[in-house]
């Protein structure tokens, strides 16, 4: 049993709980931002440029780009 192999097909089918987390986390700036908190949203579009993968952190500058 290949553990790295199982540790991949759970990232790319999005049941891995830490890219879970980091999707909340860029669902939340959304609402965030849509509701005027323009502080809360860049929080936590930081926390996914942080931890978040390539493609998550692509949406995060996205959206900080977009909060000027």
């Amino acid at each position: 049993l290949d553990l790295g192999d199982l540790d991949a097909r759970e990232a790319a089918s999005g049941t891995d709980p830490k890219w879970q987390e980091i999707a909340t986390k860029l669902d939340l700036a959304k609402e965030y931002e849509e509701m005027g908190d323009k502080n809360g949203a860049r929080e936590l579009l930081n926390e996914v440029m942080k931890d978040g993968d390539a493609a998550q952190k692509g949406q995060a500058e996205q959206l900080l780009a977009k909060l000027g």
